[in-house]
């Protein structure tokens, strides 16, 4: 997958019914449907995912997409509890 492809990419995961999200700025999912009772989406959602090939190399542009997007799950800091 190139960089080029990242927006075809998320469309054509959410057209399969993947609720593909950034995970804070850390990383993203993309194997739970929307639905998690469609058992075709999983089907439809591994054809995408294998038909974009390797993309680890744009994990950070995908999470930015998805941020942009407002496709994202905020992950709370924890509080410094180091009491040095």
């Amino acid at each position: 997958m190139t960089k080029e492809e990242i927006e075809a990419f998320v469309a054509t995961m959410i057209e399969a019914g993947s609720n593909v999200q950034a995970i804070g700025t850390t990383g993203y999912v993309v194997v739970e449907p929307v639905d998690p009772t469609d058992r075709e989406a999983y089907r439809r959602i591994e054809l995408v995912s294998s038909a974009f090939g390797e993309r680890d190399h744009l994990k950070d542009e995908i999470i930015a997409y998805l941020h942009q997007l407002g496709r994202v799950v905020e992950i709370p800091e924890e509080p410094d509890t180091d009491r040095a």
